[in-house]
């Protein structure tokens, strides 16, 4: 028999991660992942951007804003030891909308 590690998606569980925080009021419009490692640890950075529309968007996308930095993630196998949000845009005029541009910091736990 073979034992061997699975090791688990870092992206698709931060993406789904903030995505529920969201509670459905978010989409991804884009991810980049690329390799990332130190001395002592490998991982994973991310850019993300999320859009946010209707009339709660900007009410939302604020309140992400404020929470994600310090959230606690539970992504298997993996720690999330940065997370920044990098850019905000607002859409004032026609139906409210916000764009979130979030870069994080993902790295193997084992």
């Amino acid at each position: 028999m073979i034992h061997q590690k699975i090791r688990h998606d870092p992206a698709t569980a931060l993406i789904r991660a903030v995505l529920t925080l969201a509670g459905g009021a978010a989409q991804l419009e884009e991810h980049r992942g690329t390799a990332w490692a130190s001395a002592t640890f490998t991982g994973m950075r991310h850019v993300m951007r999320i859009s946010l529309a209707g009339s709660d968007a900007q009410m939302v996308g604020e309140w992400l804003a404020g929470i994600l930095p310090e959230h606690e993630f539970t992504i298997a196998g993996h720690l999330v030891a940065d997370l920044a949000i990098t850019e905000v845009h607002r859409r004032e005029e026609g139906t409210p909308a916000m764009m979130l541009t979030i870069e994080a910091l993902t790295v193997e736990a084992d």
